[in-house]
């Protein structure tokens, strides 16, 4: 009722300042203006009776980094996207020998072996929308809006999730802080959680890799997040009070990496570890035992069920060492449906990443341990 009110006062007014501007200047400029009065409201690009399909493909790719910003710290491959759907990079073999003072011929002939690094882009489709009675642009776009912010929500979470799991890590570190049954998340036993001296030690590795110290950054799950910013308060050192704003309740930085505290990040259903012989870390004993997304989506929400030693684990990354790449954006409308007597529209966006060094270095996860008791 309020929208039909509030159009039929524009109507109103759009009538009567046009019939003042034809008689100051001519009929034809009042008609003018009463026509370009009624589509002010028309989304750009939309001045017809049907919704465009550029304009929410354009809402979705603008919005899809919106509030994961995370993702954006990483290399962009978008340009080596091949039909919308797989990335293809050519990569360069290693270099010939060089000797100096050559005194051994003939010289021994090398041939260059390019490796092209191929990967498919993932694809991700929400379920189709009904919207009823859609008969004219302002009512879609306004009823579009609306399903579009519950839909984008899901979707952001999923590609974030998704992304996250692109660039799961080969090795991992431990949280240090003793085990306690408040950081149990998922499953039953206890815990380890997060400490000031976990980052000293990913500072370290990072360090003895080569990782430039400028731009790293690292994602916790709010559970970690709040048992570092505790690790941080109840420390005797005044240095670390200083990075902790006890207003906000906020920690952006610490041993050179910015911190992002996210809702859920990653999480296995075992911390089994083994040591990296001469190494501070660990790799899997076995197996990658990382949910995949759709996994912990379904945990998340309750509906599927987790692992007794399931554990919440962060990401330590410099953004040179993964990569993103984002595909091909469309939508699918169905307008007019005779059998729904309104519209469906279908969104599909294809988004990829990975870690791009072989050797897995640059990535660093930081896991609960898990332990009966």
């Amino acid at each position: 009722m309020k929208k039909r009110l509030r159009f039929l006062l524009s109507l109103v007014t759009a009538i009567l300042f046009a019939v003042c501007m034809g008689v100051a200047f001519t009929p034809a400029v009042g008609a003018a203006t009463f026509v370009a009065s009624n589509l002010v409201h028309v989304p750009s690009g939309a001045a017809g009776m049907a919704v465009t399909p550029e304009i929410w493909t354009d809402y979705i790719i603008g919005n899809l980094f919106k509030d994961n910003e995370f993702l954006l710290h990483s290399v962009d491959e978008s340009q080596y996207v091949i039909g919308g759907t797989v990335v293809h990079i050519p990569q360069a073999g290693s270099p010939s020998g060089v000797e100096r003072n050559r005194t051994k011929l003939p010289a021994t002939i090398t041939r260059r072996r390019d490796i092209d690094i191929t990967y498919a882009l993932d694809e991700f489709t929400t379920d189709p929308r009904f919207i009823p009675n859609a008969d004219t642009v302002e009512l879609s776009y306004d009823k579009m809006s609306s399903c579009m912010t519950e839909d984008m929500m899901y979707l952001k979470q999923l590609t974030a999730e998704a992304m996250l799991y692109n660039w799961r890590p080969t090795y991992f570190i431990k949280g240090t802080k003793t085990k306690s049954s408040d950081y149990t998340v998922h499953g039953t036993g206890v815990r380890t959680g997060v400490s000031v001296e976990d980052f000293s030690k990913a500072k370290s590795i990072f360090n003895k890799w080569g990782i430039p110290k400028a731009d790293r950054y690292v994602i916790l799950p709010t559970e970690m997040y709040d048992q570092l910013c505790a690790d941080v308060r109840s420390s005797q050192n005044d240095n670390l009070s200083a990075v902790y704003d006890n207003v906000t309740g906020e920690l952006r930085k610490l041993e050179g990496f910015t911190i992002i505290e996210r809702a859920t990040a990653l999480c296995a259903s075992n911390s089994s570890l083994s040591a990296v012989s001469g190494q501070k870390y660990f790799k899997w004993t076995g197996n990658d035992l990382t949910y995949s997304v759709e996994d912990y989506v379904g945990i998340e929400g309750g509906k599927a069920a987790d692992a007794t030693a399931a554990c919440l684990y962060g990401l330590f990354w410099h953004p040179t060492c993964v990569a993103r790449a984002m595909g091909s954006t469309q939508m699918f409308n169905n307008e007019g449906d005779p059998t729904y007597y309104g519209d469906i529209y279908s969104f599909l966006q294809r988004l990829g990443g990975r870690a791009r060094r072989a050797d897995g270095k640059g990535v660093l996860g930081i896991i609960q341990e898990y332990s009966a008791s």
